[in-house]
């Protein structure tokens, strides 16, 4: 009598087990609230190629070709240009300067030699050869050739540039123009003077001065 009691209460313990296992086991899936907000896909970086096409664009149609209309597409227009340590101009200024030398060698070209990306960086070293022929930035033409090398840096941002680091060019380029040293200084006394009347005087003046 005692054994079936014990039998009874050990089957009566192990079918409740086998029951609430069966039970666990049928538990519904959770499914997503359809008003709950599901975690976007993260954006994806941009291509190193990408960064690549304003840089291009730069040096082969807009320095190379004169394409300046290309600005818009190549540059962001709060851009910032540095020229070696010193130097720090607009974008509205700094195109300026790049049209003033065009003006004053029409048959500039200038190559890049090496291009790497590092991240968002763009590290280009770079030839620019001419002839001055022409008159810019006050300076008669000359007829002398021009064999520049050089390196520049760039921020590219969301396919156009958005901060530029250059070497500061223009010591060697006058020495290879042959500007004498009271002409340079003018050159550059002039520039100060204007640099400082910058909050004051629209680009468009600079542009005027400097082309």
């Amino acid at each position: 009598m005692r054994f079936s009691k014990t039998f009874l209460v050990m089957a009566v313990v192990c079918g409740g087990l086998t029951l609430t296992s069966g039970q666990q086991r049928k538990l519904p899936a959770v499914v997503p609230n359809p008003g709950q907000q599901q975690p976007q896909p993260r954006p994806q970086p941009a291509r190193p190629d990408a960064s690549k096409v304003p840089v291009h664009q730069l040096y082969e149609e807009m320095f190379s070709q004169g394409r300046y209309d290309l600005q818009d597409q190549v540059f962001s227009r709060d851009c910032k240009v540095h020229f070696g340590n010193s130097r720090h101009l607009g974008l509205e200024q700094a195109m300026a300067e790049g049209k003033g030398w065009r003006s004053a060698s029409p048959d500039l070209r200038m190559t890049i030699n090496s291009l790497t990306i590092n991240g968002d960086m763009v590290n280009v070293e770079w030839t620019a050869i001419g002839t001055h022929t022409g008159n810019g930035h006050g300076l008669k033409a000359s007829g002398k050739p021009v064999n520049m090398h050089g390196s520049s840096r760039f921020h590219v941002v969301n396919g156009k540039i958005v901060e530029a680091w250059n070497e500061e060019y223009r010591p060697e380029l006058f020495r290879q123009l042959g500007v004498s040293k009271t002409q340079a200084f003018m050159f550059f006394a002039t520039e100060k003077v204007v640099a400082a009347l910058d909050p004051v005087i629209p680009d468009r003046f600079y542009a005027f001065l400097f082309e």
